[in-house]
């Protein structure tokens, strides 16, 4: 299982409001974490199944002004780093496969087009779609299996007038659904692939404000995220044969939460109101701990959080920036929060993510190795 999230642009001063990050997983085991650092290159740590790596600092990915990334995984093994040129807004294209980086290390394909803000996903195996912001408009590309449609440097242009940056997910081989919010309005308009392109249709709802988010359990099931203009979180999904919602289930949210599926009907969510983290589950047939109520969980968060889910276990792993700069990590494990509720571990500083020389390094990988 895949999962994918969208970095919106920033400046090379990061602080830790502005340090968006991207986590994904190819298999139970294994985490992949990206982000920009303050020099506006991309930083890089990885969880192997027994400890984090590098240990006390970060890996530098060559590559220099870099505005919005995205990353992706179409299966085990793989890794897909799609990220913008702060200046000349052309799209780049890092990929790593069969153990190594491609297409090297040192260098990164030029996709061309000139764009704001970048999503990616895949349908599965040997399937890349990238969709990004050009002007108020979003325009697509994709790797087929065989080479770059429309082209290596061409993008398709979808048209449509957008307030958002753009939002990508599939449920299964041969379906994609891609997600904004108009500028008319600020309802949500979406866009699907079967077996051909359909037109834009209107969601409604709203008007909403930042960038929606897009889900799926499985096959037949679509979820959409977005929060209206006092922060509340809005939710409408297609059940297989209509629409269902919109339906409201509360908080005071400035970004959208994160949304991931550990298995068929289950949801965990995940936001930031001021520095605590809030968490809000569906559990196949209620919310808890209420339609509009919510845990809280740590503080002291000064970025929205990430979150990967660990498929049919129940296994969640969050990550966050702290105010002071530092990558923070909390864990459910499918029965009680480690190291607890309240509190999390340290992965390194993202105010200077490459000096190893940081002291004593503890994480999860270190006390938590075997239960993981």
């Amino acid at each position: 299982m895949y999962y994918t999230h969208t970095l919106t642009l920033m400046t090379s001063l990061i602080s830790a409001a502005e340090a968006s990050f991207s986590a994904v997983s190819w298999g139970d085991a294994r985490i992949d974490l990206f982000g920009l650092a303050p020099d506006s290159s991309i930083w890089h740590k990885f969880y192997t199944g027994w400890d984090w790596q590098p240990a006390s600092c970060f890996e530098k990915l060559p590559s220099s002004d870099v505005g919005a990334l995205s990353a992706s995984s179409w299966g085990e093994g793989r890794l897909d780093i799609v990220f913008v040129n702060a200046t000349g807004g052309n799209v780049l294209h890092k990929y790593y496969g069969g153990g190594n980086w491609g297409p090297s290390w040192e260098t990164a394909a030029d996709l061309g087009g000139h764009v704001t803000s970048v999503a990616s996903g895949s349908w599965g195996e040997n399937r890349l779609d990238i969709v990004a912001k050009s002007g108020d408009s979003f325009v697509h590309k994709a790797w087929t299996g065989t080479e770059w449609f429309p082209s290596g440097t061409d993008w398709e242009n979808f048209g449509g007038d957008f307030s958002s940056d753009p939002v990508v997910t599939s449920w299964g081989p041969g379906r994609l659904d891609i997600i904004g919010i108009s500028s008319d309005g600020g309802s949500i308009m979406h866009k699907f692939w079967h077996e051909g392109w359909s037109k834009w249709g209107d969601l409604g709802g709203g008007p909403f404000i930042k960038t929606p988010k897009a889900t799926s359990w499985g096959p037949g099931r679509l979820d959409f995220w977005a929060i209206d203009e006092e922060g509340k979180l809005n939710h409408l999904y297609w059940d297989g044969s209509q629409y269902q919602g919109w339906e409201t289930l509360g908080g005071s949210f400035s970004h959208v939460p994160q949304v991931v599926h550990w298995n068929a009907t289950k949801i965990d969510i995940v936001g930031k109101e001021e520095s605590t983290y809030r968490l809000k589950s569906f559990d196949g047939s209620e919310w808890h701990p209420s339609k509009d109520g919510w845990y809280d969980l740590a503080s002291d968060f000064g970025s929205e959080p990430s979150v990967v889910a660990r498929r049919k276990t129940n296994f969640l792993s969050v990550f966050g920036v702290g105010e002071d700069g530092t990558l923070r990590t909390q864990i459910w494990t499918g029965y009680d929060w480690q190291p607890a509720a309240d509190s999390t571990w340290s992965l390194g500083d993202l105010s200077d993510p490459y000096s190893e020389d940081k002291g004593e390094h503890r994480g999860y990988g270190d006390e938590w190795s075997e239960e993981l």
